[in-house]
């Protein structure tokens, strides 16, 4: 059956989604987790929503934004997903940017008052460019996304650096196939609700 060219769905979001996963090898729990969603579009307009979760004596969990409505938006997207995004986080104002060359070393800056994050993504494979009409990747959505995974990465909390690497995750083997690391980011991100 062809599908037509213009998609008859509502357009639910389009961004990037940027994870920095790391932990210590033969670690059972993370050392550092950073989820970035960078909004182009979305009902709640557009800006950028990081959760932040570094364990430990003197680490940090926070939801830094630099746009409130952008932040509650998220929190009620991921609710139920797991992981950091199940964490009740203090919504912290912040000022982010992107810095470095997305073919080597591209990062992330996240500033808030008295806290400065930086994660930062290297030997990145080629993308894997996902094609996901329903219900291939999820039930009820078509999702379009072009995935560059990095097998080194690194996390800093005012300069200074949290111990782990990436490492291998299977989350993907239903769809994509493979294992895949736990440091991804997606660019020109799309979910469509078909149902909408």
């Amino acid at each position: 059956m062809s599908r037509p060219i213009i998609n008859p769905g509502s357009l639910f979001w389009t961004g990037q989604h940027w994870i920095d996963y790391i932990k210590e090898p033969g670690a059972d729990t993370h050392s550092g987790m950073v989820s970035l969603w960078h909004t182009h579009y979305c009902e709640a307009g557009e800006g950028t929503a990081v959760f932040i979760d570094i364990p430990g004596a003197g680490g940090y969990q926070a939801l830094c934004t630099d746009s409130p409505d952008i932040a509650a938006f998220h929190v009620a997207w991921m609710k139920g997903r797991g992981g950091i995004h199940d964490l009740d986080l203090e919504v912290v104002p912040a000022s982010i940017r992107r810095e470095g060359n997305i073919l080597k070393a591209p990062s992330w800056v996240i500033e808030s008052v008295d806290t400065r994050v930086v994660a930062t993504w290297r030997k990145i494979d080629p993308p894997v460019i996902l094609d996901g009409p329903s219900p291939k990747f999820k039930e009820g959505w078509d999702v379009y996304s072009s995935l560059f995974f990095a097998w080194e990465a690194s996390i800093t909390l005012n300069d200074r650096e949290i111990p782990g690497k990436p490492y291998g995750r299977d989350i993907w083997a239903p769809t994509i196939g493979g294992e895949r690391s736990s440091c991804v980011f997606a660019l020109s991100e799309v979910f469509v609700d078909i149902d909408a």
